[in-house]
């Protein structure tokens, strides 16, 4: 598909599509891909299912890559697996989608072949990132496998297996002290000073993980979908994926968004729930949930408003729910999640009422356990 321009999500401003850019010049938003939509107007379901099933089954709704920089280890064509006991005992319709079967043990893996992809595209051969671990270790791996250098910035209370992890892969890891925000500080410095090409939460990636939202359209009509929120960024991007198919006449009813946010970093659900402006950063994220502890999320203001746009809500978990949602998964369902993982179907425990009797829904679970 052709990508128009790299458009600020706030005030507007476009840039040109082949410019290395994160951020806006003008206001500091978030940047957006924005793409010719007439260009595959008559795509079809057929056509894009007879494609092996994999997140570059959406090519056309993806950025260009080289065809030699699209780093593919069997990435996306998860499965949504049918709720055996907790749909029937909440009254709905749920299923799981299978994120922590993807290479590395998250949905990281999406925007990370896309992201890095366009790095390779652009001749780099060095890429700093910050990360609380699944990022980080989706990065290492794929730079691993791209033969190019790749330095990690990581609070200083990232879990253990995360750091082997990424170590194993040959990553230069630096430990910061007060959590993601000051990391992310860190990465965006060496970009600054040393042109190091930065990636993380920025235009490419989101890209990548919208192919979760293609992939849900591909195997079940969904009412709802229920996701962890941290920086936000999966969660629009998920949104977008269901507005392009609806652009191109690929899908006409349009799921609700549910944001599931941990107490202790509830940046999201805040703004929703007291009528903020703006989405507003906090001094410290304290979770157990570490994979979606960011304290001032990049793509906050996109977050809400995916939910706000589908008719969606937010909700914040302590931490005793999501460790209890996690032990139910295991339990009840045979779903080993890592915290973060387990937060969303925390979040329809906790708002049952909230749901209807056997509406569909599904809950990514975006973190295998074994990341913990």
């Amino acid at each position: 598909m052709h990508v128009e321009s790299l458009e600020c999500v706030d005030c507007g401003k476009e840039y040109p599509p082949e410019e290395v850019r994160y951020r806006c010049s003008g206001c500091g938003s978030s940047l957006d891909v924005s793409y010719d939509y007439s260009e595959i107007s008559g795509i079809s379901w057929r056509e894009l299912k007879d494609r092996d099933f994999s997140h570059f089954r959406y090519r056309e709704f993806l950025p260009v890559v080289g065809e030699k920089n699209m780093l593919h280890m069997g990435g996306g064509g998860t499965p949504v697996v049918e709720s055996r006991v907790m749909g029937d005992e909440l009254g709905i319709d749920l299923w799981f989608k299978m994120e922590s079967l993807n290479p590395t043990g998250s949905f990281k893996d999406r925007g990370t072949s896309v992201e890095l992809g366009k790095a390779l595209d652009h001749g780099e051969e060095e890429v700093v990132v910050a990360s609380t671990g699944n990022m980080g270790a989706s990065i290492a791996a794929y730079s691993a496998r791209a033969g190019i250098e790749a330095r990690i910035y990581v609070p200083e209370d990232t879990g253990g297996p995360k750091l082997e992890q990424m170590s194993s892969h040959g990553a230069e890891l630096r430990e910061v002290e007060g959590g993601y925000s000051k990391a992310a500080q860190k990465a965006w410095k060496d970009w600054d000073e040393r042109s190091i090409y930065l990636m993380g939460d920025y235009p490419y990636r989101g890209e990548g993980e919208k192919t979760v939202g293609f992939e849900i359209a591909d195997q079940i009509d969904a009412d709802t979908v229920v996701l962890p929120v941290g920086n936000g960024t999966l969660i629009h991007a998920v949104w977008k994926a269901f507005e392009e198919l609806e652009k191109v006449g690929l899908n006409e009813q349009l799921p609700r968004m549910v944001g599931v946010q941990a107490e202790g970093c509830n940046t999201v659900v805040k703004a929703l729930e007291k009528g903020y402006e703006d989405v507003r950063a906090i001094e410290g994220a304290e979770t157990v949930a570490g994979a979606i502890a960011c304290a001032d999320p990049l793509d906050g203001e996109q977050a809400r408003e995916a939910i706000e746009d589908s008719g969606g809500f937010g909700t914040a978990v302590s931490d005793r729910e999501i460790m209890n949602a996690k032990e139910l998964l295991a339990e009840k369902e045979g779903i080993y999640a890592e915290e973060a993982g387990a937060a969303g179907l925390a979040g329809i425990l906790k708002r049952e009422d909230k749901f209807d009797k056997r509406e569909t829904v599904v809950c990514p679970i975006t973190g295998h356990g074994l990341k913990t």
